[in-house]
């Protein structure tokens, strides 16, 4: 290696670590008399949080909240929202059910168990449970449809309908 390269490196390996202390010291952190203003804003913003934390002006005096005092306050807030509530509606009682209503029921469950006894649910069948269906009220029919699909579903009956079941 040629002298003049060596002294240039031997060079730059002293100047650049002078250099880069020089450039740190250059651009250090301000005079402490620059730093008022911002501790100011630090206390400011300290004062702020504390506030935000204290628990509120009407809860007793510490620095937890007494669970007593806010079971209390939840219970007044509750029996409110419930005396600005109107009263549920009273609901009728069910309808007495129909003697055709309940001929009906019991024809609908004659002609499942004649199709159980036959061993399959054919188009008849279906029609002749659509024509007892209509004069049961809505919860015998559901009691009537449910038991059909139940007996449909443990393969009971062979389905044997152009469409629906019933």
């Amino acid at each position: 290696m040629a002298p003049w390269m060596k002294a240039l490196l031997i060079a730059s390996l002293c100047l650049g670590p002078v250099l880069g202390f020089l450039a740190g010291r250059a651009t250090q952190t301000p005079a402490s008399t620059d730093l008022e203003p911002i501790l100011r804003e630090l206390a400011a913003q300290r004062a702020l949080l504390v506030s935000l934390h204290a628990p509120p002006a009407h809860a007793p005096a510490g620095s937890n909240i007494d669970p007593a005092w806010l079971r209390a306050e939840m219970a007044e807030a509750v029996r409110a929202a419930f005396e600005k509530r109107p009263p549920p509606p009273v609901e009728a009682p069910p309808p007495e059910t129909s003697a055709q209503a309940l001929a009906a029921l019991q024809e609908g469950h004659k002609v499942i168990d004649n199709a159980i006894a036959s061993r399959r649910w054919t188009d008849e069948d279906a029609s002749a449970l659509r024509r007892t269906l209509n004069r049961m009220t809505t919860s015998q029919q559901d009691e009537v449809v449910r038991r059909l699909v139940t007996t449909l579903n443990t393969n009971t009956l062979e389905l044997r309908t152009h469409g629906a079941p019933f």
